[in-house]
């Protein structure tokens, strides 16, 4: 920790100047040292700062790939369950499509629903995610800035 220098002789000797008694100048250049002394360990430097935000940066990436990771996982899923479907339905319309021209029409009615509500799924995750990065934000400004406001005062 980096040290403040506090010339004890010199504040005393302005305090005498001032008119304030030999003994009495004395003694509050002692406790003025010893304050300086004292609060060093609760000054936040900017080394902490950095520090802190490399840890919190570090975090966030993390969770960042392994939200990524996640979602490659359930898309890829998703995308080898949407083309299984696809082949399935590619088989029976290939045998039968003469046959049941009406009720392949209802299937891919029925698959237009579901990717409509895969779509909106994956809105409302965007939503939450960004939601989520809100939150963080605001979480970090409210952590930082009265860190910032404690230091600077």
């Amino acid at each position: 920790m980096a040290a403040i220098a506090f010339d004890t002789l010199k504040f005393a000797r302005k305090l005498k100047a001032a008119g304030v008694p030999e003994n009495q100048a004395e003694a509050q250049a002692e406790i003025m040292a010893e304050a300086f002394l004292l609060n060093m360990d609760a000054l936040v430097t900017t080394d902490y700062l950095d520090a802190r935000f490399a840890e919190q940066d570090a975090r966030m990436d993390t969770r960042f790939v392994e939200q990524d990771a996640r979602m490659d996982a359930r898309l890829a899923e998703l995308e080898a369950r949407i083309d299984t479907r696809f082949a399935e339905h590619d088989a029976r319309m290939d045998t039968r499509f003469v046959e049941h021209d009406a009720r392949i029409d209802v299937r891919f009615t029925d698959l237009d629903a579901r990717f409509a509500r895969i779509d909106v799924r994956f809105a409302e995750m965007d939503g939450k995610f960004r939601l989520l990065t809100w939150m963080l934000a605001v979480v970090m400004a409210s952590t930082v800035i009265p860190a910032i406001h404690k230091f600077m005062a």
